[in-house]
């Protein structure tokens, strides 16, 4: 589960070991039972309580002994099936290889994965460091470098946090002082995790087992962490020119007509657009919007 990488600053080199510090995903259908069995499997929970209520949407969920929570039902779910893993559950399992292998099986995509990196002895990350970093552009990945904010404890001891990026725009960095935050005013303990969400990107199950290089890609700060950096890009730039494309072609073609049925029905558009769609996926658009399938039920 954890993946420690050699780091060189200056003359110091030091070890950080990088986890996943939360896992959610869906499934597209499938048996809910043997779905609670699995992940009781792989969590060691022996036994399982109903909520009682749903979350996100969902009708109904399943407590997974306080490590996670399976949710399903509900028509606007369309029979997907929700599993979360917190960070206490994710360090509960002993092979993060397996939960990969049997999600695939089953068509699973990751909707929220948390990627954690610890400096026990703050060598090689802190909050001023973090801060003059992203001063110096290096959360900068394309576009206009992301939106930042520091909490300051003052100097109470209870720990300062930086944040980078947001949830809305799909990858939030959080560079903490955890061992202060656990109570421990002395401690050197700093935590930096990026939480990256299915927001117009396809996060691939290969981040799961191997965090640090995905760590490594997120941002250009962390590419210390790994020779091997893999970012995860963003796929609406892509998706919106397509769909321009399409729009184009479409008025193009049968421009006119749209008009002369707009007319037709008293400029009801739903009825025109009703009376004209057909199912399926337009060729040009597959693979963009079939990848994206407009990445639906992002928790």
């Amino acid at each position: 589960m954890f993946s420690p990488r050699s780091v060189i600053r200056g003359e110091t080199s030091v070890s950080l070991p990088v986890c996943i510090d939360y896992l959610s995903f869906t499934v597209a259908g499938g048996d809910v039972g043997a779905i609670v069995l699995e992940a009781q499997a792989f969590l060691g929970v022996p036994v399982v309580e109903d909520r009682g209520r749903g979350l996100f949407g969902y009708r109904s969920s399943v407590d997974l002994g306080g490590y996670g929570i399976v949710a399903y039902g509900g028509e606007a779910q369309r029979g997907t099936i929700f599993v979360s893993i917190t960070g206490e559950g994710c360090r509960r399992i002993a092979d993060l290889g397996r939960v990969r292998t049997w999600a695939e099986s089953l068509g699973a995509r990751i909707t929220r994965l948390d990627i954690a990196a610890d400096d026990f002895d703050s060598v090689a990350v802190d909050i001023p460091r973090a801060i003059a970093a992203w001063r110096d552009g290096l959360f900068k990945v394309g576009g206009r470098p992301p939106k930042a904010r520091c909490i300051d404890d003052f100097g109470s001891g209870e720990g300062r946090t930086l944040y980078v990026g947001s949830r809305q725009g799909g990858k939030l960095c959080r560079v903490y002082e955890k061992g202060k935050q656990l109570g421990d005013t002395e401690s050197a303990w700093i935590r930096a995790e990026v939480e990256l969400h299915a927001k117009d990107r396809v996060i691939p199950w290969e981040a799961v087992t191997e965090p640090t290089k995905f760590l490594a890609g997120s941002f250009p700060y962390f590419q210390f962490l790994s020779l091997v950096a893999e970012r995860i890009r963003t796929i609406k730039k892509a998706t919106a020119i397509t769909i321009e494309a399409v729009a184009r072609w479409v008025k193009l073609a049968a421009g006119k007509s749209i008009n002369v049925l707009l007319q037709h029905f008293e400029g009801d558009v739903c009825e025109l657009v009703f009376s004209v769609r057909r199912d399926g996926i337009p060729r040009r658009l597959k693979g963009w919007w079939g990848a994206e399938d407009r990445l639906r039920g992002d928790k």
